[in-house]
């Protein structure tokens, strides 16, 4: 016999996905106990709690720089002039120099793996910005001459960085240089 009836149950079941909704319009997430930044229809974001686990930690320090494919380029990319080039999300092996950017090209490289045979990033009295990105060079990660400014920031570079004369390298925080 049925202590319950259909309706008290369907009463007694909607109370609780209620008070289930105000929690979390309150801030709290039921899954994680951390805090409601933002949501909408079809996501949600979270803020961790603090007792978070030592993997979530780690699988932040190991995010890819990029997921794109790889290419592979024969010829340098080059940048003369009073121009802005933009290099996003790209993964690109070059045989021989990668880039070279003169004469007050402005170059920014994001997200973005870049691997030369050669120099990966050659600057001649231009500005390079590389943030986010991985850039390997056999014969120099970096050569920077003629007044060219180079500004790196959380990104790893594998190979020489070297500067000739009046350039500068400015390392703004959070890089690794091998």
């Amino acid at each position: 016999m049925n202590v319950f009836s259909g309706r008290a149950m369907t009463a007694v079941a909607g109370l609780g996905l209620a008070l289930g909704l105000v929690s979390l319009a309150a801030g709290q997430s039921a899954a994680t106990g951390g805090r409601v930044i933002a949501k909408g229809p079809g996501y949600s974001i979270v803020a961790a709690s603090p007792a978070a686990s030592p993997q979530a930690a780690s699988s932040a320090a190991e995010t890819k720089v990029t997921d794109a494919p790889l290419e592979t380029l024969r010829e340098p990319i080059v940048c003369r002039g009073e121009r802005v080039l933009e290099i996003d999300n790209r993964n690109i092996r070059f045989d021989g120099n990668a880039l070279t950017a003169e004469d007050g090209c402005e170059v920014h490289i994001i997200n973005s793996r870049i691997s030369a045979s050669g120099i990966a990033i050659l600057a001649r009295g231009a500005t390079v910005h590389i943030e986010n990105s991985d850039i390997e060079g056999r014969e120099a990660a970096i050569v920077a001459s003629e007044g060219a400014e180079v500004y790196a920031e959380t990104s790893t570079f594998n190979g020489a960085a070297r500067r000739i004369g009046r350039a500068l390298i400015h390392d703004l925080g959070d890089n690794e240089w091998h």
